[in-house]
């Protein structure tokens, strides 16, 4: 695993990249904390040897060829389980990665499962036992460990078989259509950090027209908050509480929990009720 870290490797590798129709990566990053994903590393895989793309050190790097590779119409980007990937990406470079294939997906539709995660396919493929010990280690520290990055390059050190096996099962099976749907669906992120639409990821049973009114201003309003503080959306206000917000059940011992990293979300979210006369 070579580290890039420094201007003069990055344009090596973007070189290499650029050579190729296909190129094979993933990500580590961290979000446990925070609202905005803090990008950390890029692993991509070549056919003889592996790179890993430092954000922490390498932070101030210029990405600009790099940035142009992710969005390539004419290089096509295998990954798995995608759709993180491409979030981490757009919120650090504001870019959307694309042509991409994502051998999550490609396996689902072949093998008609809801869910595939790498290590499971690579050991049903491979019979290989890959470790997933270090997978939510803190990536932000440095140096990153022996262990770390061996981590991260069994994560892309596959993929290049795994691509050539399920790529020909879709083609011969006629579902390019289909799996092109699915990485069009995992691509549409352009909303995701828009306040007015944070409402289509809360899980809500049978609201009404009311209800829905409250719960586009709620999630608005707490997804505003987040961003501007930049810590989950979640340490803001739960999603509880803004289900019993909803029906109207919302009680005063709602707002005595303990508060994360003294925050004052949640008194701030009592006063945004009474500004709207919710409570």
């Amino acid at each position: 695993m070579q580290i890039v870290q420094d201007n003069k490797s990055l344009d090596k590798l973007c070189k290499k990249l650029k050579k190729h129709k296909v190129i094979y990566l993933d990500t580590e990053f961290k979000r446990d904390k925070t609202y905005w994903p803090i990008l950390c590393t890029l692993q991509f895989r070549l056919p003889r040897s592996s790179y890993l793309v430092d954000f922490i050190d390498g932070k101030d790097l210029d990405f600009t060829e790099l940035i142009n590779i992710l969005t390539s119409k004419n290089i096509l980007k295998v990954m798995h389980s995608a759709r993180q990937d491409i979030e981490v990406l757009y919120s650090h470079f504001k870019i959307i990665t694309a042509p991409i294939f994502d051998t999550q997906l490609a396996y689902q539709l072949i093998y008609q499962v809801n869910s595939i995660g790498y290590t499971t396919m690579i050991n049903n493929f491979y019979k290989t036992n890959l470790s997933k010990k270090y997978q939510l280690s803190d990536w932000t520290v440095r140096p990153l460990s022996k262990e770390q990055l061996l981590y991260a390059e069994s994560d892309v050190k596959y993929l290049p078989k795994v691509f050539k096996k399920l790529n020909s099962n879709i083609d011969k099976l006629d579902l390019k259509d289909a799996l092109k749907e699915l990485h069009l669906g995992i691509q549409d992120i352009k909303d995701i950090y828009n306040p007015k639409k944070a409402f289509k990821r809360f899980k809500a049973k049978s609201i009404n027209k009311i209800e829905m009114k409250k719960l586009k201003l709620f999630t608005s309003w707490r997804e505003l908050k987040a961003q501007e503080k930049n810590i989950p959306r979640n340490w803001i206000i739960s999603d509880k509480t803004i289900d019993l917000s909803l029906k109207g059940k919302l009680l005063e011992k709602t707002f005595k929990k303990k508060k994360k990293n003294n925050d004052n979300s949640i008194d701030e979210f009592k006063k945004f009720l009474k500004s709207q006369k919710f409570i």
